[in-house]
């Protein structure tokens, strides 16, 4: 009685974690796919890098803070209190520098929003209050697209980042349960300082891994070959939903020893499935629904490639970081940082649009196969 209770327990969590992140990327990702659909192509391109340059500041003040309070929280070490605190300063020291740096009020203030939102989120994942977790990732959303269209009228592509940033600062007022937690305790984390100091770099290079391409792509080739790559790569994410619904639903559960290895295979054959839907819909659908993105067809159907090894990526970085081996992460993410920025800088060169999706597969691939190889000589 007591196993089938488990078993109940366990497919309604895995229900509401589901459901719950479908809903809220599908939101993310028909808003995205409706803005390529509003915005000229070099509009939407740069609007991709803005987002990475925001982005990628907000994932330096998260400290490692993500993987640090799943795996933590889930082992029952009352850690928020101290992370919290830490990752305010460094969030609020990193929108005043943006700021000072760009003179741009309206995207200023991102990184300090999504640190707030993200350490939220990442403390309920550690206590696998995956029904709250779905909840106020849906509420994000959805404030998300209201707050980004209303200001897209009044202040254009700036506009759009602004109501990003309100969406998530909007969470701002359950910080102060964190901190009734605990008390803030710096020892907590000087006695974990390797996970952390791990976890924090691999989660850096991770949002750099997923943001270099645009931020190189833009100065080298413009906002006319960014925005179809971009879409190509907003597809990508898209596709990508399912494997990263699995690790945040086995990330606290391999932390705890639990390997749920039928979920993690089932997530391979259906990433394999979409490889080749991909590859034979684009042709059909992107001229129909994107008729301005008549030369993304080709990256999408080479990205396509990427999502086996990708997914494989996410199953492995789940399972290393529940024994708390960040630094085999890590490694895989500098190997595929510095495939894509080479394959970018070669390919993109002389293969132009194709050569960039081509960069992205084999970075995406490299990246697996060096987890592959750490894992096993661990």
């Amino acid at each position: 009685m007591i196993d089938f209770r488990k078993k109940i327990q366990k497919s309604k969590n895995l229900t509401a974690l589901g459901s719950s992140y479908i809903l809220s990327n599908a939101i993310s990702a028909i808003f995205w796919l409706f803005l390529a659909s509003i915005l000229d192509v070099d509009q939407y391109g740069e609007l991709g890098y803005l987002l990475a340059i925001v982005g990628t500041v907000g994932a330096f003040g998260l400290i490692g803070s993500n993987n640090t309070l799943v795996v933590y929280v889930a082992k029952g070490v009352k850690i928020q209190a101290t992370v919290f605190f830490i990752t305010l300063i460094a969030g609020i020291t990193l929108s005043i520098g943006l700021l000072v740096f760009t003179q741009n009020i309206f995207i200023s203030f991102y990184p300090l929003a999504t640190i707030i939102f993200s350490t939220v989120i990442f403390d309920l994942l550690g206590k696998k209050a995956f029904i709250n977790y779905g909840k106020y990732l849906i509420i994000q959303r959805i404030l998300m697209v209201i707050f980004a269209l209303v200001f897209l009228e009044i202040w254009g592509i700036n506009g759009i980042i602004f109501g990003y940033t309100l969406s998530f600062a909007v969470f701002s007022f359950l910080i102060y349960k964190a901190f009734q937690e605990g008390k803030i305790d710096f020892k907590l984390l000087k006695d974990r300082k390797n996970f952390i100091l791990n976890s924090y770099g691999s989660h850096v290079l991770e949002v750099i891994s997923i943001n270099i391409d645009k931020l190189i792509i833009f100065p080298m080739f413009g906002a006319l070959i960014l925005g179809p790559y971009q879409l190509g790569f907003q597809i990508f994410v898209v596709l990508m939903i399912l494997p990263h619904i699995v690790v945040q639903y086995t990330l606290p559960h391999d932390a705890t020893g639990i390997k749920n290895k039928s979920l993690k295979k089932y997530t391979m054959i259906i990433s394999g499935i979409m490889t080749g839907l991909t590859i034979i819909l684009s042709p059909i659908l992107i001229p129909i629904v994107f008729p301005k993105y008549i030369e993304a067809i080709e990256v999408i159907q080479v990205m396509g490639f990427s999502l086996v090894p990708s997914a494989l990526t996410l199953i492995l970085t789940s399972e290393l970081l529940g024994k708390e081996n960040s630094k085999s992460v890590m490694v895989g993410v500098i190997v595929a940082i510095i495939a894509l920025i080479i394959g970018i800088i070669i390919l993109g060169e002389y293969m132009g649009l194709l050569g960039l999706a081509y960069s992205l597969v084999i970075a995406r691939s490299l990246q697996c196969i060096t987890l592959l190889i750490l894992k096993k000589i661990e």
